[in-house]
């Protein structure tokens, strides 16, 4: 591979890479001598509210304290 400039705005540009692709930096070395890209998969999306709310009521899952309950026996 050919040596890259970093631009201005701190930019290297990688014909290999794709745009929209994950990569965690490791870098090696005081003064970041050696780099290391690795392909990392993208992150999870978060639930939207409505999502999370909607999950909570199809959960098998079911409170048997009331949340008053629940705190005065973890609290004491």
């Amino acid at each position: 591979m050919n040596a890259v400039k970093v631009d201005s705005a701190k930019r290297i540009r990688l014909t290999v890479l794709t745009p929209g692709d994950y990569y965690e930096p490791e870098v090696r070395g005081g003064d970041a001598e050696e780099i290391t890209l690795r392909r990392m998969p993208p992150p999870r999306r978060r639930f939207t509210r409505l999502e999370a709310l909607r999950a909570i009521e199809k959960s098998p899952l079911r409170f048997t304290h009331s949340w008053d309950q629940v705190k005065e026996e973890t609290r004491g």
